[in-house]
């Protein structure tokens, strides 16, 4: 069961990750503009505002924090050099498919930030993982001794 259910939620948020960047920018249009609002809002208060080209920045690193902790939970904790390379080929992919798509533009420099969310999403994953095994480890040793 959780196999199913880590693999639904890897499904979901590739699937989440092909609908904004393959779709037509006419249907995403609105969904970008509203995160881009709200990033706008949330960080004003902090840094003053966040230029466009660091908003497109943040999105694209933002988008692929979810697919990396998906692609995380599927595999081993030592599994993840493959999830943050899994990411990369998506991001890849997602680059290059754009190019077919009226409206799209493809953007060299969206690979790095959409493997950094992914990166990010894999961190995660992964530190959580590594602080629960030292924590059995330290438990099992405390009551050995």
């Amino acid at each position: 069961m959780r196999v199913f259910v880590r693999s639904l939620f890897a499904a979901i948020a590739l699937a989440v990750v092909a609908g904004l960047t393959l779709a037509p920018r006419m249907i995403v249009g609105p969904a970008r503009r509203a995160f881009l609002d709200w990033a706008d809002a949330t960080t004003l208060p902090l840094f003053g505002g966040v230029a466009y080209a660091e908003a497109e920045r943040l999105l694209n690193t933002a988008m692929f924090v979810p697919l990396g902790v998906a692609l995380a939970l599927l595999l081993p904790l030592r599994g993840w050099p493959l999830a943050v390379a899994a990411g990369f080929v998506v991001s890849v992919a997602v680059e290059y498919l754009q190019a077919g798509i009226p409206g799209r533009v493809p953007d060299p420099p969206d690979v790095l930030w959409n493997t950094v969310g992914g990166a990010v999403g894999v961190g995660a994953v992964t530190l959580v993982r590594a602080l629960a095994v030292a924590a059995r480890a330290q438990r099992g040793s405390v009551t050995r001794t």
